[in-house]
This record gives structure tokens, sequence and C-alpha cells, in this order.
């Protein structure tokens, strides 16, 4: 517009290039200190590999021998070429094995460290127990909530299947912040347990459903009713009667007197399918399934049939009279519309029992997986001394999934499997992202409006605490940089950085906004812990607590602490393991946002303390302690894009800005030095607001002046000459 002052250019952004050389001599300093770690870690690895947990009986104290194997009177290491293991006995007799994870699978957790967990697998093919002896999982060292959770998740693996991917007990989300090790101790106990078993029995590999011919337990025709193993009729003196009614027989007297009232037992007649041994053998003697076993053509199948009591049983009178063709008259089993009838030739007899063996050849097309219906008749006398027929009952079986070998499963990878349980958590995460982007996208039309910007950040960070860290718990911390950095060298492979989906997502998004815009997109906008100090400080300045900042020299020299904690962290990880995870409770982290206050006394006390200084000086921990933050300041200075806008007043003479920045990350020249800044877009609602910011506010006067026109001219005055 004319007549007004024109504003220079420098408003806008400096355009992202290429790389200047300062930016480039940094990227080759950080490029050989990386390098230097992992050689460091490489050293680290080499010796740690050399160690041992000791022999396993050294372990096997009798406090973990009977954690994992309640009953066992004695254990004996296994001297063979298998995985190692030692055989555990009640009494004189073995009832399976005990073995370590760390000898069979040496599989690590989130720590690239292997964990030992001791347990045992029965002859049964179940997992007995499991009891972790030594870890180094970050998540879990000095953390007594989530250990005593991870006993009783490992407690829960009781009763499982011995092999990976069996499904039950609890899952890895239970042990809350710490899923990964959850996940990997449970994989390493059904793995392993899987193959000390396997080598040493003769468990069966079965690519398709098969029927189970080898596992044998000792069980009773009520224990195997209650499973669905058997079908059972009870049949009283009154179903009986009932049923000759439903037949037209009520007049005449069945063939068996009954014998008692009409609530007495006239018949209890079990059926099942008899090849499997925990049915087969459980019904009739070792002899008689011998028999069946050994004795008959491959592939024959039989159906067991027992009586348990009352007067009648299932055999008949005529199995043994030729000129009724041996039938035994009394059964016959029925499966998709084909009636298979049973004659004595067919018959496994059981001595000693009413209970027999009903053999059916190869070719009988008889399916034993399918259902099928047992069927049993009795005969009325009739006035002239024949007999006839009705049928008593129908039992309708199937055969249980206990007495079926399954495939294994065909599993997702590993890392596949958190990411398919997670995927609500993901898509909120994502979709928060996403308002992010468009925040920082859209920074200049938000920050036009200072009440806007004022509800959309304090919401955010509202959601950032609360979701993301106390319901999520995904507080990206320093133990992941570290983690990354040393995965390449302890074989965790790929599939190591997809373990914690949430994580993942969080580091990838915070890598690309460093890259372009730098550090403060994560620690101002998604780290929990930053966003619980930032909201305290909010409500501490509503209640009018005093406010400190140190002077911009002083403030340079608080800036090196986060460094000098860095450094303390990378050199103990390497050189010191054990005090390197005491060192990286300088994060407050875990006690704050992932255990929620819910530690030792000590821990909380520290974390107190930091809020607490927070409350006088924002963000005091960010700014001057945390190692995660110095991580990301030392690569902030690779970022390419400068978003946040400044005037060539900002400085000189305006300090506007730099007064209201929250973490004095804006120099008294009025650059913002972008290592520390948070991008809490303060310093942008104050260059776009006309009333506050100076050169707005003299445009915005000299527009309104110019909207009014021109002032209306005063009338001349004359002076009169004196007379």
């Amino acid at each position: 517009m004319a007549g007004l002052p024109m504003m220079r250019s420098a408003e806008q952004t400096p355009a992202a290039g290429t790389l200047s050389p300062v930016r480039l001599a940094t990227a080759l300093r950080l490029l050989l200190l990386v390098m230097a770690l992992w050689l460091c870690q490489m050293v680290a690895a080499a010796a740690q590999s050399e160690g041992s947990g000791g022999p396993l009986l050294d372990r096997l104290t009798p406090e973990v021998v009977e954690a994992v194997f309640p009953g066992i009177t004695r254990v004996e290491l296994v001297e063979d070429d298998g995985p190692a293991a030692a055989a555990a006995y009640a009494g004189e007799e073995m009832a399976g094995y005990i073995f370590s994870t760390l000898d069979v699978l040496r599989a690590p957790g989130y720590s690239s460290t292997p964990f030992d967990v001791v347990a045992g697998v029965g002859l049964d093919g179940r997992v007995t127990g499991a009891v972790v002896l030594f870890h180094r999982e970050p998540y879990l060292m000095n953390d007594e909530r989530r250990t005593g959770q991870l006993v009783t998740f490992l407690h829960a693996l009781e009763g499982l299947e011995s092999r990976l991917g069996a499904t039950g007990g609890l899952e890895p989300g239970f042990v809350a912040g710490a899923t990964i090790s959850a996940r990997a101790m449970r994989n390493a106990v059904l793995e392993g347990a899987g193959m000390v078993l396997g080598y040493r029995t003769e468990m069966v590999v079965v690519t398709e459903p098969t029927i189970d011919t080898i596992n044998f337990k000792p069980m009773s025709a009520d224990e195997l009713t209650d499973m669905g193993a058997l079908a059972r009729a009870r049949i009283t003196n009154a179903d009986l009667a009932a049923a000759m009614e439903q037949a037209g027989l009520g007049d005449y007297l069945p063939e068996i007197p009954t014998v008692g009232g009409p609530n007495d037992l006239y018949a209890d007649i079990v059926f099942g399918y008899a090849n499997p041994p925990k049915i087969g053998r459980n019904g009739v003697t070792a002899e008689t399934f011998d028999q069946l076993v050994n004795g008959t053509p491959e592939g024959t199948m039989a159906i067991y049939a027992g009586s348990l009591g009352g007067v009648f049983d299932h055999r008949g009178a005529r199995f043994n009279n030729l000129s009724a063709g041996l039938l035994l008259e009394r059964i016959s089993v029925e499966q998709g519309g084909k009636t298979f009838r049973l004659h004595k030739p067919d018959v496994i007899f059981s001595r000693g029992k009413i209970a027999d063996l009903l053999l059916l050849p190869p070719d009988a097309q008889f399916d034993p997986m399918a259902p099928w219906t047992a069927q049993i008749y009795a005969s009325a006398r009739l006035p002239d001394g024949s007999l006839r027929q009705f049928q008593l009952a129908d039992l309708d079986y199937s055969l249980p999934p206990e007495m079926i070998l399954m495939p294994p499963p065909v599993l997702a990878p590993a890392w596949a499997e958190p990411w398919i349980e997670g995927w609500p958590e993901i898509a909120i995460l994502v979709v928060a992202l996403s308002v992010l982007t468009a925040i920082l996208v859209f920074q200049g039309q938000l920050t036009r409006r200072r009440k806007l910007h004022l509800w959309v950040r304090n919401g955010f960070l509202l959601f950032t605490l609360v979701w993301i860290g106390w319901i999520a718990g995904a507080q990206l911390s320093i133990v992941h940089v570290i983690n990354y950095i040393k995965a390449p060298f302890s074989d965790l492979g790929f599939a190591f950085y997809l373990a914690e989906p949430l994580i993942v997502i969080l580091s990838i998004y915070t890598a690309v906004s460093l890259v372009l815009l730098g550090r403060g997109v994560f620690c101002g906008w998604l780290c929990p812990f930053g966003a619980l100090q930032e909201l305290l400080a909010k409500v501490a300045r509503a209640l009018k607590l005093p406010q400190w900042n140190p002077s911009e020299t002083l403030q340079r020299q608080l800036w090196w602490g986060k460094y000098a904690s860095l450094a303390l962290i990378l050199v103990l990880v390497f050189v010191a393991p054990d005090l390197s995870s005491i060192a990286q409770e300088i994060e407050p982290f875990k006690t704050a946002i992932t255990a929620m206050f819910a530690r030792a006394l000590p821990y909380v006390i520290y974390a107190v303390i930091l809020l607490g200084i927070g409350l006088f000086t924002e963000r005091a921990f960010c700014r001057f302690l945390c190692p995660l933050g110095a991580t990301l300041a030392v690569l902030d200075r690779l970022h390419l894009i400068e978003m946040l806008k400044r005037r060539p007043e900002c400085g000189n003479p305006c300090h506007l800005c730099e007064r209201s920045c929250p973490v004095r990350a804006i120099e008294k020249s009025g650059k913002i030095v972008m290592a520390e800044c948070f991008q809490c877009l303060d310093c942008q609602v104050e260059y776009y607001d006309d009333h506050r910011c100076p050169p707005l506010s003299k445009i915005r006067k000299q527009l309104e002046k110019a909207k009014r026109g021109p002032a209306p001219a005063r009338p001349a005055v004359v002076a009169r000459k004196a007379a």
C-alpha cells in the first residue's frame, strides 16, 4: 500500500538446501563417534559371549526345582547330544525334564544379554513351571512391581503345550511396560520345552490332523466321559419302559428282566473310538489293547464298547449262535447314512470285564474324526416266545480335540505378534501423529489464534501424558537408543527393531522430524515426562509460584549437564553394563510414566524432586539433565528446515519472543537455538500478534490511521493587531 513502510523479505523462512560445511563436519564427527561406540560394543559383546550361567545342576537348587517341577525328588544331568537338560524323577519314576533357556536357546529379550529362565516339561508334553534366574532387561531391573508381574506371568505357563505358539496363560501385556521381555521369555520356554522333549521322546511330527496313538495317561471312565472321550448311556428301568412304550411294546416284558424299582439302573453302556490309548487302553486290559496295536492289519480301527453296570450289557446272547450270524445284535454304529453291524469275528473281547474292541477294517470307509452314532437295541418277549427288537438309546459321539494331534500352526514372524495384537493402539498413535503433523504444517494459521493455540497445545500435551505415557506406556528413552545401537552386534536381527510397535512408530517419526525440523518435535510434543513437566509448570504459574531462569551465560553452562549424563551412560554401557542400568535411572521416565510412581521409594523421591524443580524452572530436567534430550540435541545440528519465522527486528530492538520463550531457547540477538527449542510455538504466537509484536503493532496502527483518512483541517486563527 502506498505510503506504508515495506517490510523486508527476511520474514520468510530460509530455504532448505544442501548441507553447509559446518553441518557436513558435524555429520562426520557423529559418524566417527557412532563407529567408535559400535567398536566398543563389539568388544563388550565378545567378552560377554564368553560368560556362562554355570553348570545347570548348580542352578537347580531345591527351591528352583520345586518351583518349576513340583513333586520331584531328584534330578540327574542328561548326557547325550541333545539340548542340555536334567532328567526329573518322582521317586524312581521319571516324570520329565528341567532345562535352562540360557543353555538351550541363549535367547535375549529387550536387552542384548540373554536371560536365564529355568523351566520344566513333563512327559505328557506340558510345561510344569518356569522361573527367571537372571536377566538384564532394562524395564524389569530395579522394578519390584514389574518383577512380581513377571513371576505371575511365568507361573501361568504351567500346563501349556511344549511348542512355540501354544495358546493359554497370560498375555505378555500383563507385564505392563515390559511386554517384549515377557514375550521373549514365554517363547523361549515353550520353544525350549519342545526341543528338549522332542529330542528324547517319540513325539510324532504331523503335517495334518492325526489321531493321537502315542500319548497315554491313566484315566477313569468318569474322567473320559467328562472330557467327551466316551459317550455314555445310563438307562433306568423307567427309561426302558418308556422306550418299549414308544415302540408299541408296552404290554410285553423285556428280554432281560428288570431288577428293582423304576429309578434303578438297567444298563450303563459307554462307547468311544478305541485307537487313542487314552481311550482304548483305559477301557480294556493291556493285553487286549496290544492285540489291536500289534495283532491286526495296519489301518484297522476299533470302537470301544463297555458295560459298566446294570443287568443289561451290550454284547447280547446270540453272538455265539452261528445260525444268527454271530451277530452282536444289541449294538450298531452309524455314520453318514452307513450302518456298521458287528459280528463275533470283528470283536476283541477283554478278559475280566464286559468291555470289547469292535474292529472296523481299513477299507470300512469309517472316518474317526467325523461324528458318528452308537445305537443300542433291546428285545421284548412276545407271548409266542419270539423276540421283537426295539431301539433303546442313541449315543452321538465326536472324538474330542485332545485325542487329535494337530500340525504346528503356521506362525506369523515373532515381531508381527505385537503388531497384530496392538492394532487399536497403533491406529490411535498414527491418528495422533497425523494430527501433530497437521499442527506443524499449518502452524502459521494456528498461531495466529492465541486461544486456539493454547487449547490445542495443552490438549495434545494431556494426550501425550495420559495416553502415550500412562496408558500405552510408549515413553521413548535413552534405553531404546542404546539398544538400537547395540542390536547389530548382538545377533538380534532386524526383527528386534520391530518388536515394540508404538516405540518403533515414535522412533521413526522422531527421526524424520529430527532431520527435518529438529529435536523439538519429540521433546516438545511427544515426550510424556516432558508433557508432565510443562503441564505442572502451567499450574505453577497459575498459582503464581515464583519462576527462576538462569542468565544466558549460566544457562549455557547448565546445558552441558545433559551431555555429561549421556556420556556417563554410554561409557558405563560398554565398560560396566551392570552399573549402566543404574545410571540410566537418571531418566525418571520409568518411575513417573511407565510405572506411574509404583516403585521403590528412592526412585519416587528422585522423580518428585525433579518435578518439584520444574515448578519453578520450566522443564528443568529436559533442559539440563536429560540424556535422551542430549542425543537429540547433538543430532539436531543436521536439521534441514527452519519453520520458525523471525524478523530483522527480533533481538534488536525487540525482545518479546525472547521473554515469552518458556525454556529461554532464544538468545538476546533474537536467534533461536534450535538444539534447545521445544517447538512449543509460543514465539510464533507473539510473531503473529499485531497487538504485541512491535513491528506488526506499528503496521496495524498505520493501517488503522489510513482507514480513518486524513484528519480534518483546523480553522486558521488570525491574530488581531493591538489598537
